[in-house]
């Protein structure tokens, strides 16, 4: 089923269509949080967070069509607001290391993580739709509302800062 049909139907109450909305765009709100947020906690808050803002708002949606960049919209304006609010305090031990990593979800760690953390925000939501959700060029150009070429060429840079940070591990 295609986005539009989904958006409409949930629109309409359906909750299973939100529900596969939910899990269709779940990576690339994840993506675009990361992109955004640099740590994958509060990257989880804001996927989290504009998820529910998009699915409380889904009757404001004019054009079903338009349902991705609508999205990416929501995680941008998200990811603002967090920068707004004031500092969340710190878990007991967060600041020095000492929460362990239990294994119930999968560590973004590795050499390749952290490079990609260091690109700038465009570079790095581009290069994870590209490499990480496989999106073509096209579709990274309607989600983020810019030109095919200019998406092209900020994979790109965004790649040649990866390879060049890689090549210095």
């Amino acid at each position: 089923m295609t986005n539009e049909a989904l958006v409409r139907r949930a629109q309409a109450g359906d909750i299973p269509s939100r529900e596969a909305l939910a899990r269709r765009w779940l990576s690339r709100v994840y993506g675009a949080a990361l992109a955004r947020m640099r740590n994958p906690a509060d990257a989880d808050d804001l996927a989290q967070e504009a998820l529910l803002r998009a699915f409380r708002g889904l009757a404001k949606l004019k054009d079903p069509a338009r349902f991705g960049p609508w999205l990416l919209q929501i995680v941008r304006n998200a990811a603002r607001d967090q920068y707004r609010r004031p500092a969340r305090p710190t878990a007991l031990g967060e600041q020095d290391g000492a929460l362990e990593d239990d294994g119930s979800e999968p560590a973004l760690d590795g050499d390749a993580v952290r490079a990609w953390r260091k690109l700038p925000g465009d570079e790095r939501l581009v290069t994870w739709l590209r490499i990480m959700d496989g999106l073509r060029f096209e579709d990274i150009a309607e989600l983020t509302g810019g030109a095919k070429s200019s998406v092209y060429r900020t994979f790109r840079k965004g790649l040649a800062r990866l390879r060049k940070e890689l090549s210095r591990c």
